[in-house]
């Protein structure tokens, strides 16, 4: 059975049984600050678990893109060299929330397994927890599983927690015998199945039944009231083993991908050298594709850092196999003939997988030829037959250079590694990370506010049809001594969400009196609008109030919002297909849009963009908007933001042909209401994504008549008019460089002349070299270096100290043209004196130090120079 039919089989036998399928969430976590990557199914069913949230459904399928390759979960130096470790997988579950329990879990799995897989019962094999006799009864009573093949294990293997506090569980697992060949030898223990070469772990149940929470500093359980079920099933240890597989890579996942390698290495898979090197790719091309089509961009932090490492390491394999031509991104294509039709999403950001495993793959090349350079250079160098670890660090860490290949150099050189100081200062940097680690969590709890949709349900957004309603408060809740939020059934306050700030207003009451001043407008959860508000009055719960926004502000958001759109279609117009938005800001004053481009933009380039953005709020084009479903939203090829969670319907916006969004915003009904469009700013944010700010319609306006007024000040001083003050500043330019290079000329000359005068009265050392001193009253600190090489063009052989004293301040340099003589041992041994700080190298060295000083240093070098 191939992995797409497990896939649809899977879907399609708990949709029978109820289950609602829901899409897999973004490898991005979602409101989870503790998760580096999403690396279970239960990910984003988080706040149902732990009771923050009620689901709308009570059973749920899924089929999850996961990566475990940073943080606690981190496979990545196994990848490629045992049989079942990933960077990327995928994980199939079904899920109850509060509805069936052991029972039914265990007879879903049981029958999926032998009944729709027809998996021979006999080569499957149950652990439960220790404490858990009602699912080990369950197994054999209702399954009909023998005892003998029933184990019981500790919390370590089959106990489930979430954390320190919040629900929890015992677990059961399924294990599949690959058979007798495949042992390892360890089942000689009291479990059998601790022999993980033979039996493998293919499907998990957890049994979260209890909520653990701290009494008196001591941790407690109670038994939850509606006790949940959350399974995982590794899809691609499924596929090997109903492909007749022992190792992952060899079932139809990994083929097209392997099959693609051989044409471009002109190599077998087969063949032994190259075999693991294969998998590696393989493995890699897939977690590097899905994570930039998620939206995470290689960089030197955090997810970024994650991504980049595992593209090197895949680069660097590539290498082992011959190819040194630049060639990852044409795994692509193979990828997505694997995933394509489960995440169609993905396969249509393709061009941005291609841009920036091209760019990677092109620096990271260079990195492996200047980290060979210097590693030669250090090997050369090197006293005795040990690499210090911190220069094996330090091409790890600034260069990105492999410690494997470093270990694989020195072990052919019959040399060693001091691995015990890489690994401190490893681990320090570990730490550091952590420190400054966005992936940490602290934070209040949500509670309340679950609790209030819980009671009263979501908001109900009438903003994008009217800016005034009336509706009734269902909650108060003060945030500090100044705000307080306010909840309401319905709303015509647009909240913050999509880079679109939040509607500010009034709120009145039945006399028309101003009872709240609403200063933003938030989700603290989703699909609650919470009513930031300052000045507020006595209030009434259940009472009506009358809720009116800020009509010019919500109208100047609504355009640089719709302008957002335009500048999007705009970039990829110019640009291709890989422009894709990485954040936004949308005020009444300004727009900000981050995207995804690994290089530079010309002047020329931002001004064809600001065109054509222009062209088409010119052309009014109408505005529209249709609610329809995620699916027929992708079909009719409306972009949809990086991680974004959308419902079943979505909202999907459109001008004219030039641009379809998924979006919930607020927005113009024609293009020519945002008046004018003017780019303002231009930058790179980080590796690979770039920021345009902009204006429109009244800020844009305000920009350009002030800029008028500069040009027109311009004018006036330059006494000319419109583009001749462009030719007449480059003509002064032109006229100010001949005469700042004629008076460099001059100061050359003046220089040449001066050091003929200063260069003199030296003191004859006793190796015979002469000591000049020389005090360069009128120049410059940093022009002692162009001095010194005058003074040894007048003296190859001699040695002299020039200085410069500014106030309090010394700044001195030691030249010398004479092997006799070492400058930095000179300087390290006399600039104490002056309390200096400084070095260089035997030729030059130089510092600065305190000026009322410099005779006892003057003597204190003539000294130590004339007795080297």
């Amino acid at each position: 059975m191939k992995a797409q039919q497990i896939r649809e089989s899977f879907t399609n036998f708990f949709k029978e049984r109820n289950h609602i399928k829901i899409e897999s969430s973004s490898i991005i976590p979602q409101n989870d600050p503790t998760l580096l990557f999403a690396n279970a199914g239960m990910n984003q069913f988080k706040d149902y678990f732990t009771g923050d949230e009620t689901p709308k459904e009570k059973r749920a399928t899924t089929i999850q893109k996961c990566v475990r390759a940073g943080g606690k979960h981190n496979d990545l130096e196994n990848v490629g060299f045992t049989a079942r470790h990933h960077t990327f997988f995928e994980m199939l579950g079904n899920f109850s929330f509060g509805d069936y329990f052991k029972k039914e879990a265990i007879s879903f799995a049981w029958s999926f397994l032998t009944q729709e897989l027809k998996i021979p019962k006999d080569k499957l094999y149950v652990t439960v927890h220790t404490s858990d006799q009602e699912a080990a009864d369950i197994w054999h009573e209702q399954e009909g599983v023998p005892r003998d093949r029933i184990f019981f294990l500790g919390d370590a293997d089959n106990f489930w927690e979430m954390g320190d506090t919040g629900p929890c569980g015992p677990s059961s697992e399924i294990f599949y015998d690959h058979g007798e060949k495949y042992s390892d030898g360890a089942d000689t223990s009291e479990c059998l199945l601790a022999d993980e070469g033979r039996y493998v772990e293919i499907w998990n149940l957890v049994f979260m039944q209890y909520q653990k929470y701290k009494e008196d500093n001591e941790v407690k359980r109670r038994k939850l009231p509606k006790p949940s079920v959350d399974t995982g099933a590794g899809l691609e240890r499924i596929s090997a083993l109903m492909q007749g597989k022992y190792w992952n890579y060899d079932s139809d996942i990994f083929a097209p991908i392997l099959k693609s390698l051989e044409s471009l290495s002109n190599k077998k898979y087969s063949d032994s050298n190259c075999t693991s090197s294969f998998r590696v790719i393989s493995d890699h091309i897939r977690a590097s594709v899905m994570l930039i089509t998620d939206g995470v961009i290689p960089s030197n932090e955090g997810r970024g850092y994650v991504l980049r490492r595992i593209i090197r390491r895949a680069i660097r394999h590539l290498e082992e196999i011959g190819l040194s031509e630049i060639s990852f991104y044409k795994l692509i294509p193979s990828v997505f003939n694997s995933l394509g039709v489960e995440y169609p999403q993905n396969m249509a950001n393709a061009k941005l997988a291609e841009k920036f495993l091209i760019l990677e793959e092109e620096k990271f090349r260079q990195t492996l030829k200047t980290g060979l350079d210097l590693i030669k250079k250090e090997i050369k160098n090197l006293k005795g037959d040990t690499l210090s670890g911190d220069i094996a660090f330090k091409l790890y860490d600034t260069y990105g250079f492999p410690l494997d290949l470093t270990q694989t150099i020195l072990e052919e050189k019959s040399l060693k590694l001091n691995q015990d100081d890489f690994d401190k200062l490893m681990k320090k940097q570990k730490e550091n990370s952590k420190k400054k680690s966005n992936f940490s969590q602290d934070s209040e709890s949500l509670k309340e506010f679950f609790d209030i949709k819980e009671e009263f349900g979501p908001t109900t957004f009438t903003g994008h049809s009217e800016v005034e309603n009336i509706s009734p408060l269902k909650k108060l809740v003060k945030l500090d001594d100044k705000k307080s939020a306010l909840f309401f059934s319905a709303t015509p306050f647009y909240a913050d969400s999509g880079g679109q700030a939040g509607d500010k207003g009034l709120i009145y009451n039945d006399s028309n009196e101003v009872v709240a001043k609403v200063v933003d407008s938030q989700f603290i959860v989703e699909g609650l609008i919470a009513h930031i508000c300052v000045d507020v009055k006595e209030l009434e719960l259940n009472k009506d109030y009358k809720l009116s926004i800020d009509k010019l502000n919500r109208t100047l958001c609504a355009r640089h919002h719709s302008a957002t759109h335009l500048l999007q279609a705009a970039l990829i117009s110019v640009f291709g297909s890989h422009i894709k938005q990485a954040g936004s800001a949308v005020t009444a004053k300004r727009l900000r849009f981050d995207f995804t481009h690994p290089e530079s933009i010309s002047q020329q380039e931002i001004a064809k963009v600001e065109k054509l953005v222009n062209q088409k709020i010119f052309e009014d084009l109408e505005v529209q908007s249709s609610h329809m479903t995620k699916d027929e939203a992708t079909q009719k090829g409306a972009m949809a933001l990086f991680g974004e969670k959308y419902g079943d319907k979505v909202r999907v916006l459109s001008m004219g042909d030039f641009s379809l969004e998924l979006c919930g915003g607020t927005h113009v009904t024609k293009t020519s209401d945002i008046g004018l469009f003017k780019i303002v700013a231009e930058s790179s944010l980080s590796s690979g994504i770039r920021r345009v700010e902009a204006l429109v319609s009244k800020s844009a306006n305000d920009y350009l008549i002030d800029r008028s007024q500069v040009l027109s000040n311009v004018e006036k001083l330059l006494s000319v008019k419109n583009e001749k003050a462009v030719s007449k500043i480059e003509s002064l330019m032109d006229d100010l460089k001949s005469a700042n290079k004629n008076i460099k000329t001059l100061k050359d000359k003046i220089q040449a002349t001066k050091s003929k005068n200063i260069f003199t009265d030296p003191v004859e050392l006793k190796s015979g070299v002469k000591f000049f001193v020389a005090n360069l009253e009128d120049i410059h600190p940093k022009e002692l270096r162009s001095m010194s090489d005058k003074f040894i063009d007048q003296y190859p052989n001699d040695v002299a100290l020039l200085y410069v004293l500014q106030d309090t301040k010394l700044s001195y340099l030691l030249k010398s043209g004479s092997d006799m003589i070492n400058c930095s041992k000179a300087l390290k041994e006399c600039q104490d004196v002056v309390s200096g700080r400084g070095g260089g190298k035997a030729d030059m060295a130089q510092g600065s130090g305190e000026a009322k000083q410099i005779n006892e240093f003057i003597k204190a070098l003539t000294n130590f120079l004339g007795n080297e």
